[in-house]
């Protein structure tokens, strides 16, 4: 005997509909989960691209104006080697093997947490020669022509020299950079050059208060002032300009650029998202003998990584590399 329904359907075929039903729905629902799945990681995965893609273009723009750390800055890498070391004139088999001429640096939480770098501030103007006698006030003339007349430092923007040249330098709190175009090594005890050191200039570093270069220990604690052939400290504008070396036995050519001294450093971040403890990518700036209110460059930073395969040449590779979130699946809505 057949069952009918009141629509002409047999229970065993309404039971067959449900069926289909409840398997139709929870294939339409097991869809719409994927696909809001990978809604999910695919929103995650743009986020951290873009602020990944904002913090590295920083450091870029930033890179390209690097040229006065080279061999002026005491940064040191993860082994302790001279980071901004650079050799341009001697053979790779003199300094080592392979590993000895790289460089790395990694900030992360728990670990090394800020690395400097020197840069060269093109805004303010181009770089400049700088013509040593105008700081000095030179004495009357001695009637003994073996002797010479004295000379008194000033100033380096005595008579407003500096200004009148680069109106933009000799701003309050500018940090400004003197050095020369010759490149100096140390003097062994027997008269030979100690080739294994990089060649540098002598340089003086100072940011304008009033009208002097003045220099902290910060400064001092992160640039190179030692005179390079003999090691004297260069730790003033008069010091600096009596030591620059003569270029063919002529006069000293003294250049002078606008620099910044540039502060990258990670802080942690409290945020539970994570798989492990996420930090925040700042940059700050050495303005007037102080360091500038923090600029954040990126979240949730697992690692700032810097690195340079080779002291011969200048290029530096670099990577912002972003922490794990938590599954996002787990708590994807439905």
């Amino acid at each position: 005997m057949m069952l009918m329904n009141k629509k002409g359907f047999t229970a065993i075929e309404v039971a067959i509909g449900i069926g289909v039903v409840a398997i139709l729905t929870t294939a339409v629902l097991a869809t719409q989960l994927m696909v809001t799945k990978e809604q999910v990681k695919l929103q995650t995965k743009l986020e951290d691209s873009i602020d990944t893609n904002l913090a590295e273009r920083v450091v870029f723009s930033d890179l390209n104006a690097v040229e006065p750390s080279y061999n002026n800055l005491t940064v040191k890498d993860d082994r302790g080697l001279p980071f901004f070391d650079y050799y341009p004139d001697v053979p790779a088999n003199l300094l080592g093997k392979k590993e000895d001429l790289e460089r790395n640096i990694t900030l992360k939480l728990g670990g090394r947490t800020e690395m400097f770098v020197l840069l060269q501030d093109l805004n303010a103007g181009a770089l400049m020669n700088y013509d040593p006698v105008a700081a000095y006030d030179i004495g009357a003339v001695p009637s003994d022509f073996n002797k010479s007349a004295t000379l008194s430092f000033s100033s380096l923007n005595k008579s407003k020299w500096v200004e009148k040249q680069r109106p933009a330098f000799w701003v309050r709190g500018r940090a400004l950079m003197l050095d020369t175009p010759a490149r100096l090594r140390p003097i062994r005890t027997d008269g030979s050059v100690d080739m294994k050191v990089a060649p540098r200039s002598p340089i003086f570093i100072g940011y304008v208060d009033e009208n002097s270069l003045k220099i902290d220990a910060t400064i001092k604690g992160l640039v190179d002032l030692k005179e390079p052939e003999f090691g004297s400290t260069l730790d003033s504008v008069d010091k600096f300009l009596r030591a620059a070396p003569s270029i063919g036995g002529g006069q000293s050519i003294v250049r002078m650029r606008a620099v910044r001294l540039i502060r990258y450093f990670l802080q942690p971040q409290e945020d539970a998202r994570y798989v492990g403890k996420p930090a925040n990518l700042y940059k700050s700036v050495y303005e007037d003998g102080r360091w500038s209110e923090p600029f954040l460059m990126a979240d949730a930073v697992a690692e700032f990584h810097l690195r340079r395969d080779s002291v011969l040449k200048r290029m530096i590779y670099f990577k912002v590399k972003k922490m794990d979130k938590k599954d996002p699946t787990k708590t994807a809505g439905l």
